[in-house]
């Protein structure tokens, strides 16, 4: 049973319900959190407070956290509480599920030697060339999906497509099985529909991990868990690390993440878990199980967050009549519990949201195909960011087709300070290129074209005004590189004496220091150029990211040549960039900018004003009809949402009465498509624009979504 007391002191500025959040002492606790209610930071005061007030030590408390940045920056946030008050030491116990699972099986009594992980990039090379393999056996089965229209390109693309698709069917099917707890060989091979597809593939890649002596990231988690049932010695142990246990973002928690934090925790019963049931959007990505937190809040004793200062009033009527409409009057009674029954209300004194006068909602519904909408959508952003240039803006779509689209048509009307934000963040990407630069340099240190491009990325790094760049990227592409890089050689260049190209004659001469240390094993060279060029913990991360990943593939030895290297790192460029997380560097839009970005990435972020095209019945489905799932056409085909579907139900985890994996698999997506929606809406600060265009992108007429519909008819009656 939850204790709840006075704190010891109180902080300022808490509003009510996180005072009753910090007065937390002891047993299982769930704090669903509004949007914009100060979840990270009530988590944050809740470390510091048991820490600083109650004297338990910093080593005492576990902290769980779904990104490896959020670890990061929870844990810089509590040192700075601890710093400034004082106290002499530091905290460092958070984890992922990985990291956790890691050091569990690391105790385990017969694994003691060095575990192998097989990385997410070598996990898409192999099921990659597993997937081949089988649709190349199988084109038959296939082959019937792709529409044939007399237009070879497009069915072309279509395969392509349709392999894409494939093989992330297959990696989720991979992942959830291991997540549930299920092998391939307790998958049925007449289980049918697309899970019968990727069953042998899960256990043709179980076999080669076998082979190979290797984990993958979901197996961690499983071992660990396995390791704790049946090793009461393992059990003891790892429930005494922690009189504490905290989770943040446990709306996202999988069942074998909650399974390890109640075995962790069952010693001490001490399991703080904060989320946002209604910002669960990944369980059609990921192996997040939406009702695992609202279940947990439900057995035990809950705190609702519920105020929130981030949004003007109509903002968050909205939300609201979102959340009323979903849970009284949705049409089909089994997603009536898609969204928790909680209100989000205005912050007290203190917290002002912005002012009524600020705030306004816009219904728009074009005349014409998509392409017209988004069109007019990336004009009225250019439009806002004109008229509001101290305001940040964003267009949040549900595909990154859809994005690529909106990005096109803002670089057709001239827009500036556009961020993508669609695969990767803008700073991680700074941070990759900046370093194929100088590895590409290193490659072929003769090649006036290299040393042009590594100066062109460095640039901002070095202070080089951009608007003076071009003339010195010019005067190097007519320069021998060794001439520049060691005068010393021969005649040394005259550079004008003005402040920009003496920056760029400082950064020749670190290059040349870096191309001097070449001759040193290439793995310490690239730590040279990281610990040069980054301070920041993340930007650190992501260098040694890089070099972790090359080292694994390429070894350490200094023989290896440079030029391997550079076509080693455009593979993580390519591919091995998706796999890292997104918020892993901070994002903070500036005034006058533009995002484009998903729905599903948007989230944790926020903007004064935000547009969200294609509320269309398809995108946002409350009636089967709306969007036909199962094995029809290649456009009503969603792979990876049946297949998800049948494997729960196999497992009795699906929790609900449909009649078919495929109805279960709409269910599942139309459930997250109302979450995502909610999580859209709370994204705007001051503006928001939805809009659905009449035709669909085939030239037929389409209908809005019935979201659309009801939320447009309610806030025109408020």
């Amino acid at each position: 049973m939850v204790t709840l007391a006075s704190p010891p002191f109180p902080w300022p500025s808490l509003r009510p319900a996180q005072q009753q959040a910090l007065a937390y002492q002891s047993g299982p606790l769930g704090i669903a959190a509004v949007p914009g209610s100060g979840k990270t930071f009530i988590l944050e005061l809740l470390i510091s407070d048991l820490i600083l007030n109650r004297g338990i030590p910093p080593e005492r408390i576990g902290v769980f956290t779904y990104m490896r940045s959020a670890r990061g920056n929870l844990i810089n946030r509590i040192n700075q509480r601890l710093q400034q008050a004082g106290y002499p030491n530091r905290f460092t116990q958070a984890f992922t599920l990985h990291s956790l699972s890691l050091r569990v099986l690391r105790e385990a009594p017969a694994l003691q030697e060095e575990l192998s992980i097989l990385e997410q990039y070598e996990q898409e090379r192999l099921l990659g060339r597993l997937c081949r393999a089988w649709l190349n056996r199988h084109a038959q089965l296939w082959e019937p999906l792709i529409p044939t229209d007399g237009n070879p390109q497009k069915v072309a693309d279509n395969r392509v497509r349709f392999r894409r698709g494939f093989q992330q069917m297959v990696q989720a099917v991979i992942s959830t099985a291991k997540n549930l707890r299920l092998p391939p060989e307790a998958i049925p091979a007449d289980s049918g529909g697309y899970l019968a597809w990727a069953a042998p593939i899960y256990a043709s890649y179980q076999a080669e991990l076998q082979r190979l002596g290797k984990l993958d990231y979901d197996d961690l988690a499983w071992q660990a868990v396995e390791w704790i049932e049946r090793s009461p010695q393992l059990r003891q142990q790892v429930q005494n690390w922690y009189d504490y246990l905290l989770e943040d973002e446990a709306q996202d928690s999988s069942p074998l993440q909650e399974e390890l934090l109640r075995l962790l925790s069952q010693r001490s019963g001490n399991l703080v878990r904060v989320g946002d049931p209604n910002q669960s959007i990944m369980s059609t990505f990921t192996t997040a199980e939406p009702r695992l937190f609202r279940a947990f809040c439900q057995a035990h004793p809950q705190l609702i967050l519920t105020e929130s200062s981030r949004s003007a009033p109509q903002i968050i009527a909205l939300a609201n009549r979102l959340v009323d409409w979903v849970n009284r009057e949705h049409p089909l009674p089994v997603l009536r519990s898609a969204l928790a029954p909680q209100h989000i209300q205005l912050a007290g004194a203190g917290a002002e949201n912005p002012p009524y006068s600020e705030g306004s909602v816009v219904f728009q519904l074009v005349p014409g195909p998509p392409e017209k909408e988004l069109q007019q959508v990336a004009l009225q952003a250019v439009q806002a960011t004109q008229a509001f240039p101290e305001h940040t803006v964003a267009i949040l779509v549900t595909t990154n087709e859809m994005g690529a689209k909106v990005l096109n048509y803002l670089q057709g009307i001239g827009a500036e300070r556009v961020l993508d934000l669609l695969r990767n963040n803008p700073s991680q990407r700074r941070v990759l290129l900046q370093l194929k630069g100088v590895i590409n340099l290193f490659a072929v240190p003769t090649a006036p074209g290299r040393l042009a491009a590594a100066v062109e990325q460095l640039a901002d790094w070095a202070g080089i005004p951009r608007a003076e760049l071009e003339p010195m990227l010019t005067w190097i592409r007519a320069s021998l590189p060794e001439r520049l890089l060691f005068p010393s050689l021969g005649e040394a260049p005259v550079l004008p004496d003005i402040p920009s190209w003496q920056k760029l004659a400082t950064l020749l001469r670190t290059l040349a220091g870096w191309l001097r240390a070449g001759r040193a094993p290439w793995a310490e060279v690239l730590n040279l150029v990281v610990q040069s060029l980054y301070r920041k913990p993340e930007e650190l991360f992501i260098g040694r990211y890089v070099i972790d990943q090359l080292e694994q593939t390429l070894g350490s030895l200094p023989e290896t040549d440079w030029q391997e290297i550079a076509q080693e790192f455009q593979l993580i460029l390519d591919h091995r960039l998706n796999n890292l997380p997104s918020e892993i560097l901070t994002f903070n839009p500036e005034p006058g900018s533009i995002t484009v970005t998903t729905l599903h990435r948007s989230k944790g972020l926020e903007w004064d004003q935000v547009f969200i095209p294609q509320l269309s019945a398809y995108e946002f489905p409350t009636q089967h009809g709306e969007r036909r799932l199962g094995l029809a056409f290649l456009e009503d085909v969603d792979l990876q949402a049946e297949a998800l579907a049948q494997l729960r139900r196999l497992k009795g985890d699906s929790n609900s009465q449909a009649d078919s994996a495929t109805e279960q698999a709409f269910w599942d997506l139309a459930g997250e498509r109302l979450r995502l929606l909610y999580v859209g809406i709370t994204r705007s600060k001051r503006q928001l624009t939805l809009s659905v265009s009449s035709h669909s992108r085939f030239g037929k007429e389409q209908s809005p979504s019935l979201l659309f519909r009801v939320l447009r008819s309610e806030s025109a009656a408020s």
